[in-house]
């Protein structure tokens, strides 16, 4: 089937990259009719024929499902079409400075539609960005746009899982909608009671600003409790008589701690947790504040992988071997990024003790493409935990 465009569209979004793609399905799944907007033609044309390939579980079938979503290179002719537009470009982390988050890609995009002159535009911005940019510089370089509306709406989806985090209207029962005005607001949680299979989803509505600060503060407070929660852990197997799982069970069950992301284990990683919470801290500190507990937060799950390291290399084992190294357990897609696991196994190998990683090929193929010989390197099959001459060795 090869998709042809429509007349109108009842949305946009620009970016249809890893989550963009996913955002406009999931909105098209819920009967609105979508027009995607790339800068490769290429790219357009495989969505466009429906014969995208992707490991992102549920993206295959809902792009060959999909009736209502057309994408395009145009971005003057799809804007023409909607006034509702939601933009999911890059801004990837720049390693220093005030702007942590590169908003290189989403400013020019930015300085495009603003010299289309736009009219009657409802414009939200999906992409993590630093706090102040929308205030600072999103608006300033929309001057030339007339009763354009700008919001800031993050996605809380982790790559793996992002059609069903969507589905569900995020992935921690919480969407975040920085709009620009009560109608803005009416018109976007709309769409997300539309889409969400989750009836008890709560929908926060603030302003831009403080939906800025909001997505960064929530994914650090949960690296505060996992810091915290591994802290107690390594305090525990110090004290003699002491259990970390027993006494995890108790803090989950105490109504003002909850049981998310308390139980002690490897410590976080990922595209997202390690980037924000540098990213508060450095927001922080440009406003004359120093963000201690994302520091310390960030300081003690270096040191927790320390610890893990060294308790390893005391058992002075011929071979340690890891499995399941992705950036949290189970994952669906091969990402490696900023993995715990993969952290600790590191570690070891410079201890000059024999690491091996043990996984799915697709995982094996990235960490060889990031590590090389640092490792020795075993797969096997996705529905199989280990080989019976494999599982010989403990694996962690």
């Amino acid at each position: 089937m090869v998709c042809t465009p429509l007349d109108t569209y009842d949305c946009a979004v620009i970016g249809i990259g890893k989550l963009g793609l996913c955002w406009a399905l999931t909105l098209e799944k819920s009967g609105l009719s979508v027009v995607g907007v790339d800068i490769q033609q290429s790219y357009v044309d495989i969505i466009n024929q429906r014969t995208y390939s992707s490991t992102e579980p549920g993206l295959e079938e809902s792009l060959k499902a999909s009736e209502k979503l057309y994408a395009t290179t145009d971005l003057a002719d799809s804007l023409s079409k909607t006034s509702l537009v939601f933009i999911l470009v890059a801004t990837p982390t720049s390693g220093s400075g005030t702007t942590f988050y590169d908003h290189s890609y989403l400013s020019d995009l930015l300085v495009k539609l603003n010299a289309l002159k736009l009219k009657g535009k409802d414009i939200v911005i999906c992409s993590t960005v630093m706090p102040g940019y929308i205030r600072n510089i999103a608006s300033m370089l929309l001057a030339d746009c007339e009763d354009t509306t700008l919001s800031y709406n993050p996605a809380f989806v982790a790559q793996g899982d992002v059609m069903e985090g969507y589905g569900n209207g995020g992935w921690f029962g919480m969407v975040v909608l920085g709009a620009a005005n009560d109608r803005v607001a009416e018109i976007l949680e709309e769409i997300y009671r539309r889409i969400s299979t989750n009836s008890d989803l709560a929908v926060c509505r603030m302003t831009p600003e403080s939906g800025e600060v909001c997505k960064l503060a929530s994914n650090c407070f949960r690296t505060t409790k996992i810091s915290f929660a591994n802290m107690i852990g390594d305090i525990a197997d110090r004290t003699p008589g002491a259990d970390k799982h027993e006494i995890a069970s108790a803090l989950s069950k105490d109504r003002s701690i909850g049981p998310i992301c308390i139980r002690p284990g490897y410590g976080y990683g990922g595209p997202c947790y390690v980037r924000d919470n540098k990213a508060l801290s450095i927001h922080a500190r440009s406003i004359g504040i120093e963000a201690m507990l994302a520091n310390a937060t960030d300081s003690y799950n270096d040191a927790h992988h320390v610890h893990m390291a060294q308790e390893l290399a005391d058992k002075n084992l011929e071979r340690y071997v890891f499995e399941d190294v992705t950036y949290k357990p189970n994952m669906k897609v091969p990402m490696i990024d900023n993995s715990p696991k993969l952290d600790v196994a590191l570690k070891l190998a410079k201890l000059g003790k024999q690491v091996r990683i043990r996984d799915r090929y697709e995982v094996v193929l990235e960490v060889m493409k990031e590590y090389g010989n640092v490792f020795e390197y075993e797969t096997v099959s996705a529905s199989v935990a280990v080989t019976d001459e494999a599982s010989k060795d403990k694996a962690y």
